[in-house]
């Protein structure tokens, strides 16, 4: 069965940014929202290997000048200043790295709210790390009253330390679209009682325990409450992705608040455990992730987890463009409808950059004309800073010495540079009159 919403097929993996993604989804087509987003962890570089022996890396560090767009808060401050206030203060309590990053999340959480349907409801994966900077968000994208259980995710493992208690759980935020009516199925997430429950005698003389005992109780189990015990992941299950959540968790989530059929949405899909938990279900799905490697390794879990029997390459859907509207509406705030971004080139290492631009420009420093004794000396930066919207490309590529590196830093054009090297008679003259006026 798929969905009404032609830009929504079931079983699409989309392997670009989620924000154009997002905003090509219709409003009121997604039933569910079961998602582990970037936690802002600090880390540079998680890295992993899959099963299929394909590197996996990805970074949580945020900052402004590289994760948020300028226009982004100006305009949230207009149509949503509550939300503004918000990052605002994370900003002022916690360092620009929260307050960037919680900037970034914002303006998806604000299209993930769009496209759920009235009855549909999101589960936003997080640890102590922002949990309460994002739950301030969430209650101003949904409203707090739309606002159902903060899920802690308890679980064993073998860290310990003498300075703090070892911190052993993450967070679930549960919201709703709508007070009216949402989806949830409490007796399909029951978890059954141990014998040693169903065993027990109790409420002597009412009849009750041997009644109930091998039956009713069997049969129901007990509902969750907001702390999931539920173990990390097994060794048969492990993908190799450095921050893949074991297939239980997003399973209860997804069994409790969709039906068989609904389709269900993971904007961070990463090793795609709620693709293959929606699938293993009866529901469908989309998962976005800006990864290339997430669409092998979906398809790899697919054929290991649900069945090897069926021809995963041509069904699962990997489209690395965003979807259209079909729906003729507009974004969550217009104003944060901004250019779609072009496709990026292929990132290349550093070393395999100086050797590129050593044989475009020569073996020189193009902010003072210093010829150096070897290549590895030089450093590659931008022609034009990133913050002035310079391209991550090699077109955009320069080699400089280390003083013109430090000189330039992230403020300075090379044009600039080059101009502060004539000046303070760092520059070489003849050099920079015969070619050095390149830029």
């Amino acid at each position: 069965m798929e969905t009404k919403n032609s830009t929504a097929l079931n079983r699409t993996l989309f392997l670009e940014d989620n924000l154009p993604v997002l905003r090509g989804l219709d409003s009121d087509s997604i039933d569910l929202i079961a998602t582990d987003p970037p936690f802002n962890k600090g880390v540079p570089a998680f890295k992993g290997t899959t099963k299929a022996g394909q590197n996996v890396k990805f970074k949580d560090v945020w900052n402004w000048i590289d994760d948020v767009h300028v226009d982004w808060l100006n305009e949230m401050s207009k149509r949503h200043p509550t939300l503004s206030n918000v990052i605002l203060y994370a900003n002022a309590a916690a360092g620009n790295d929260m307050g960037a990053f919680l900037c970034w999340m914002a303006v998806r959480v604000l299209e993930m709210h769009r496209v759920l349907k009235d009855t549909g409801s999101v589960y936003l994966h997080c640890d102590p790390t922002a949990s309460h900077y994002l739950k301030a968000m969430m209650d101003a994208i949904f409203g707090r009253k739309k606002f159902r259980n903060e899920i802690v995710w308890h679980y064993s493992n073998l860290s310990a330390t003498k300075r703090y208690f070892p911190r052993k759980h993450d967070i679930i935020f549960f919201y709703v679209k709508s007070n009216a009516s949402w989806t949830f199925n409490a007796d399909s997430v029951r978890i059954p009682y141990s014998e040693s429950s169903l065993n027990r005698v109790q409420y002597k003389g009412s009849g009750f325990a041997s009644k109930a005992k091998g039956s009713w109780l069997q049969k129901k189990g007990k509902i969750p409450d907001s702390v999931w015990d539920i173990p990390l992941l097994k060794g048969n299950e492990r993908t190799g992705y450095p921050t893949q959540k074991p297939l239980a968790l997003y399973k209860r989530m997804i069994a409790a608040s969709s039906n068989p059929g609904d389709m269900v949405l993971d904007p961070f899909a990463g090793c795609a455990t709620t693709c293959v938990a929606a699938e293993q279900l009866g529901r469908q799905w989309i998962g976005i992730d800006i990864e290339e490697e997430s669409g092998d390794v979906i398809r790899e879990r697919l054929e290991r987890e649900v069945s090897a029997s069926i021809a995963w390459d041509a069904i699962v859907r990997t489209p690395t463009t965003a979807p259209e509207r079909t729906d003729d509406g507009e974004p969550a705030a217009p104003e944060l409808f901004l250019e779609s971004p072009k496709p990026k080139e292929k990132r290349i290492s550093v070393p395999e950059a100086r050797e590129a631009l050593a044989k475009r420009d020569g073996l020189r420093c193009r902010g003072c004309g210093y010829v150096p004794p070897y290549l590895d000396f030089m450093h590659v930066d931008h022609k034009k800073p990133r913050k002035l919207k310079g391209k991550e490309s090699l077109s955009n590529f320069a080699l400089l010495c280390e003083p013109c590196n430090r000189k330039k830093s992230y403020k300075l054009t090379l044009t600039e540079l080059q101009a502060a090297r004539v000046e303070d008679g760092r520059m070489d003259i003849d050099w920079w009159e015969s070619e050095g006026k390149w830029e």
